[in-house]
């Protein structure tokens, strides 16, 4: 397990790394677009791409080939997984280019029936623009999946820095570069987003070379273990897309419902606010415990599963907990410090909208990052029918309620709330499903680290909201994040220490 954390400290390290970036991303982005529709419309042209990355990438076909892999490696040799890899590689690059073909075509169709609206157009435009680059993106994160199983994690976790480096140069430049309006620089933005996954693309494969693979493109769907990966990987898809499903469905509601077409602007700025954390360490620790929890079922070594997966619990909860309560105590500051300059700042609802949405969001963060580690087990132990059903109920419900709720005084902020309550929901079934499966976990240890974890979170967020009572009203935005951000930090390190939360030496090792 100490490899484990090591492998999620790196992880994490380099998500930091990306997700800082993506935050001046959208900084740059909120100065040259703000919550205008032409910002909605890239956020929904982008949505298509990265749900499909999700799916075949970095989601279901990872998820689904990891344990193949690995029990590959483990039982056969090096040489048999390179070959694996290859015919997955191959199979997966003429699926892509098929979708994508017919992605176009459904684009053409849909511009004809709805391109007379100019925002209608617009999305449509950016959308057809940007889909190839799922075939770039989802062939790097399964060959950052193949580096993982060879225990390699610094490449594929580094990868995302790239696209944000592509997208601030270009979201600075457009309007310094590009005549005619934010209609014709948001072009230029969607430009960059391909040119992005091509660069990506060329980083893995050099970075899979280093591990000794040549990964010879084949496509053989005899291979039983193609076969294997295909039929665990389809119903993967719906456990896995619980997320990016519920994103995509939440922008398209707001796209839809919400006045003036800034729903999805405004939800992309809270999404990117709350997934900061989410990504640095939930899905850290779910990359990096995924190949211990498939070689612990390898081994047929339940009990080893049980305790690793366990402390993975242990220790997103004692990250996710102050996070969770972190945001929504300096939510109003920290949205104004980030973005309220430029077109943003044109808006006076915009601060105070995405701040509401991102409340609403950021109280379903424990039950993303437990969700991730649950979701993996099952695969980890072959199941991926499990996920799925639950997944589909739990997409059904997010809508409808969604659709309901949207109509309200809540607007795009319905979308947080919803999808924070059916997170929730997912967790307790997942759990009491696993629970059937192999047993009850060491929940009474898993309580107490929560309990510990909890009262170091209720003194620092009574430490933030004393401090934040004596700040002057009048200081700007930015001096208030930083005090009430080091309040917060300092208070909760040193609750930790007394409490003697054991997640923190953990994490501390070296």
């Amino acid at each position: 397990m100490s490899k484990v954390l090591k492998s999620a400290r790196m992880i994490s390290l380099l998500t930091l790394v990306s997700r800082i970036l993506g935050l001046v991303r959208d900084i740059v982005c909120a100065h040259a677009f703000g919550t205008d529709a032409v910002w909605s419309a890239f956020r929904m042209g982008f949505q298509i791409p990265n749900l499909f990355r999700r799916l075949f990438g970095e989601g279901a076909l990872s998820a689904a080939s990891i344990p193949v892999l690995t029990e590959t490696l483990t039982r056969e040799s090096k040489e048999a997984t390179d070959i694996l890899a290859g015919r997955l590689l191959g199979l997966q690059l003429v699926v892509l280019a098929g979708l994508c073909v017919v992605g176009e075509g459904v684009i053409v169709g849909l511009y004809w029936i709805y391109g007379d609206d100019s925002d209608n157009a617009l999305t449509l435009t950016l959308t057809a623009l940007m889909l190839p680059y799922m075939i770039f993106i989802c062939t790097a994160a399964v060959l950052g999946g193949v580096q993982n199983v060879f225990g390699r994690f610094a490449s594929p976790a580094a990868a995302p820095i790239i696209l944000n480096v592509f997208m601030i140069g270009a979201a600075w430049l457009a309007p310094r570069v590009v005549p005619g309006g934010m209609h014709r620089e948001i072009v230029l933005l969607a430009g960059a987003v391909v040119v992005s996954g091509i660069f990506q693309l060329g980083w893995q494969r050099l970075s899979a070379g280093q591990c000794g693979l040549r990964l010879p493109l084949r496509i053989n769907i005899h291979d039983p273990n193609i076969r294997r990966i295909c039929v665990t990987m389809l119903p993967m898809m719906g456990g896995l897309a619980v997320v990016p499903l519920s994103s995509f469905l939440d922008n398209l509601i707001a796209y839809w419902f919400v006045p003036e077409r800034k729903g999805p602007a405004i939800l992309g700025y809270a999404q990117e606010l709350y997934q900061f954390p989410l990504g640095v360490f939930a899905i850290a620790m779910a990359t990096a415990i995924f190949p211990t929890l498939a070689k612990h079922v390898a081994e047929s070594d339940i009990p080893g599963m049980k305790a690793a997966l366990a402390r993975g619990i242990r220790v997103v909860e004692f990250e996710a907990l102050p996070c969770m309560i972190g945001l929504i105590l300096v939510r109003d500051p920290l949205v104004r410090a980030l973005f309220e300059r430029g077109q943003f700042a044109e808006d006076p609802e915009a601060a105070p909208r995405v701040a509401f949405a991102l409340y609403m969001y950021a109280m379903g963060i424990v039950a993303y990052g437990v969700n991730h580690l649950l979701v993996r087990t099952f695969y980890a132990m072959h199941d991926a029918k499990t996920p799925l059903k639950v997944s589909v109920v739990n997409v059904v419900i997010n809508f409808s309620i969604n659709l309901v709720l949207v109509q309200t005084a809540l607007r795009e902020a319905a979308m947080g709330l919803s999808t924070s309550v059916c997170a929730m929901g997912q967790v307790v079934a997942l759990s009491l499903l696993l629970k059937r499966r192999i047993g009850p976990l060491p929940w009474g240890e898993i309580a107490r680290s929560v309990g510990r974890s909890a009262a170091a979170t209720a003194i620092m967020a009574l430490a933030v909201l004393a401090v934040d009572y004596g700040v002057d009203g009048s200081l700007r935005p930015l001096f208030r994040l930083v005090i009430l951000v080091c309040t917060g930090g300092i208070a909760y390190l040193a609750a930790a220490f007394v409490l003697r939360c054991q997640e923190m030496r953990e994490m501390l090792k070296k």
